[in-house]
């Protein structure tokens, strides 16, 4: 499935994941933007206003957490399907997350290949 007209943003601070998931979401067709912190993440995402988002938790200066309350309080990003791809593995953390307004969540230890799948099933 190609999915030329859909723009991601990918919010991750380790520049190698990042790098990867631009990549394969690139391969499929998907228009990305990549944020290594969360700051332009903030600004970048009013001004692409994107389809979906791809938001890490753990990143320097400001939380995951704090970055998907923000995007859920923003009017371009209120509605904006937003996957968590994290090393989280504990229920707790992943229910906040889902009560936050996050709409999934991969674990990284499943690999950048169930996050595209999770994508693609969101925007299709």
């Amino acid at each position: 499935m190609y999915m030329g007209s859909k723009t991601v943003l990918v919010i991750e601070d380790d520049r190698s994941i990042a790098r990867l998931i631009e990549i394969v979401l690139s391969g499929k067709g998907f228009h990305t933007h990549v944020c290594l912190d969360a700051s332009s993440a903030l600004e970048i995402s009013n001004r692409v206003r994107p389809d979906l988002v791809i938001l890490d938790i753990h990143m320097p200066r400001r939380s995951g957490f704090n970055v998907l309350k923000r995007l859920r309080q923003d009017d371009a990003t209120h509605d904006t399907p937003i996957v968590v791809f994290s090393v989280l593995t504990r229920r707790k953390s992943i229910e906040q997350l889902t009560r936050m307004g996050a709409s999934d969540f991969v674990c990284k230890s499943e690999g950048v290949d169930a996050l595209v799948e999770r994508v693609m099933a969101i925007l299709s």
